[in-house]
């Protein structure tokens, strides 16, 4: 090949070879690197899919201690009916969510683990613990639930 005849292209990259009667003979490799590939698929029918969403439900419930409570010995029982809700009406029964909810319990504005107390729609229970509940403490029981809402 001559000059003329090689081609000129930046993706070409010439390596040299020998022949067997001793001719030089130039080959050509392509060496490129692709950038970006656009793939384009044809239209397919787009189905909308439903909104799934997921609300949380809170009620919350507030005592005032009217006296000291003593938490060594035995359980302390807790009615809902001693309870206000957070309109301030007396509650008739803590909503239970079960499996699609939880319950939280504040004594003086601190959480309390799980295993110090029990709830179920009727009452609050307090396991013992040693310690004393003041007069004037609030204890404030969470009710928190979720309700899932679809919409097409």
């Amino acid at each position: 090949m001559t000059k003329k005849n090689r081609l000129k292209c930046k993706f070409f990259k010439p390596t040299k070879r020998r022949k067997r009667r001793g001719r030089k003979k130039v080959i050509y490799q392509i060496n490129c690197v692709i950038k970006r590939l656009n793939i384009i698929c044809p239209k397919q029918k787009q189905q909308k899919q439903p909104f799934i969403g997921v609300k949380p439900k809170v009620r919350r419930y507030f005592f005032v201690a009217p006296h000291d409570i003593n938490l060594s010995g035995e359980k302390i029982v807790l009615f809902p009916n001693q309870f206000v809700d957070d309109k301030g009406e007396t509650v008739a029964k803590f909503i239970d969510f079960g499996q699609e909810g939880y319950f939280n319990l504040y004594v003086n504005g601190a959480l309390q683990e799980g295993k110090l107390y029990h709830v179920n729609s009727d009452e609050l229970t307090i396991i013992s613990t040693g310690q004393t509940i003041y007069k004037g403490t609030p204890i404030i029981l969470e009710s928190i639930g979720f309700i899932i809402s679809r919409k097409k």
